[in-house]
């Protein structure tokens, strides 16, 4: 998730703000994950929310759905969703797969739109699968 924080600093003059939605665990018990559990309670699916933060260094926003999880619901209840909102209040862009690539050519089209920006340097899109690396 190293590109969520990029994006964050890349636009943080821009009035973007980045947050992750953490819902639940989707591998929990399973191999490789045999001390992860499902969540019993708010305070539980919070300090897994923490954990994962802090394993992955995580500077964004997370934001940490409830229990019955209502607001992954009503955003489609799809993993690894991306939603691009702009100020009004309305979608500007829907990815149902997280891709750096899209998200940030996406928010710089929106941010070198919005005249509030008129007159600064427009923001060029990153290829962020340029600097992955091949080892396998």
């Amino acid at each position: 998730m190293p590109f969520y924080e990029e994006l964050q600093e890349k636009y943080a003059e821009r009035d973007v703000a980045v947050f992750n939605l953490y819902v639940r665990e989707p591998h929990a018990g399973e191999r490789g994950f045999p001390e992860i559990r499902n969540h019993e309670s708010y305070e539980h699916k919070r300090s897994y929310a923490q954990k994962l933060a802090e394993i992955k260094s995580m500077e964004t926003n997370i934001l940490v759905d409830e229990m019955d999880q209502k607001v992954h619901a009503m955003l489609g209840d799809l993993p690894n969703t991306i939603w691009l909102i702009g100020k009004d209040g309305k979608v500007a862009y829907k990815c149902t797969w997280s891709n750096a690539e899209h998200v940030d050519e996406y928010l710089a089209k929106m941010v070198n739109e919005d005249p509030k920006f008129k007159g600064m340097p427009k923001v060029e899109h990153t290829i962020f699968t340029a600097r992955a690396g091949t080892a396998i």
